[in-house]
């Protein structure tokens, strides 16, 4: 990190799109994420490789960013060309999309586009997880194997959690499943539709609109609490 260098940022973990729509009394919400960028007319970089670079993703999400003030704004293919690489390696917010958490891991590791995510976390941009892209800033995502059972693959780990979305109507099983197998050595977090999550630097949890579900395993039991908005822990 060098002094000009703020270091990492809070990273925002979104269920799904609503949120990048959202306009509380105070205006979208989405601004207000950009604007902690400290720059005034931010450059983002989109990335869809968990969907497999979707238009129809990517137009949600340009629908979005039409609300709001921003520079320039780039989907970065799956494929990258040099453009690619130098417009991330300066933009000031990153959006990782939905879509296949693991398909979209083995792109960024696969193109280097993983060692250029992270650095731009440390160096104090601020990133956007959407779905999929919420599920690869912990430390493994939960994938269902070709037999029925589930196997964790590693992701960024930028916070030491392991984290699900839009599962409540499945009462969070499979998370539930995977925190008890591991007992005790991480802590599993559920983002219901519509919700999201800020993990500041410092690790605190703060709940965007809705509660999340925080899983853990003590003593032998796995137990399980809500976070609500307003009381991040």
């Amino acid at each position: 990190m060098t002094s000009d260098d703020p270091g990492p940022r809070p990273l925002y973990l979104l269920a799904d799109s609503q949120l990048l729509f959202w306009k509380p009394a105070t205006g979208f919400y989405l601004s207000s994420i950009l604007q902690g960028s400290g720059r005034p007319r931010p450059n983002v970089a989109y990335l869809g490789a968990s969907n497999g670079d979707s238009p129809e993703a990517y137009a949600i999400f340009r629908a979005a960013m039409d609300q709001v003030e921003a520079a320039d704004v780039r989907g970065i293919s799956s494929s990258p060309t040099n453009d690619d690489f130098k417009f991330l390696e300066e933009a000031d917010v990153v959006l990782l999309a939905g879509g296949d958490p693991e398909a979209g891991w083995n792109v960024f590791t696969r193109t280097g586009l993983r060692e250029r995510i992270e650095n731009r976390y440390r160096k104090g941009a601020v990133l956007i997880g959407v779905s999929a892209g919420a599920v690869q800033f912990g430390a493994h995502a939960t994938v269902q194997g070709d037999s029925g059972g589930s196997r964790l693959v590693e992701t960024f780990g930028f916070v030491n959690l392991i984290v699900d979305v839009h599962d409540e109507k499945q009462d969070w099983r499979t998370l539930a499943g995977t925190i008890h197998l591991l007992e005790g050595t991480a802590v599993g977090i559920g983002i219901p539709r519509g919700g999201g999550l800020i993990v500041h630097p410092d690790g605190m949890l703060e709940p965007i609109r809705h509660g999340v579900e925080e899983f853990t395993y003590v003593a032998g039991k796995l137990r399980r609490s809500v976070l609500l908005p307003g009381l991040a822990t």
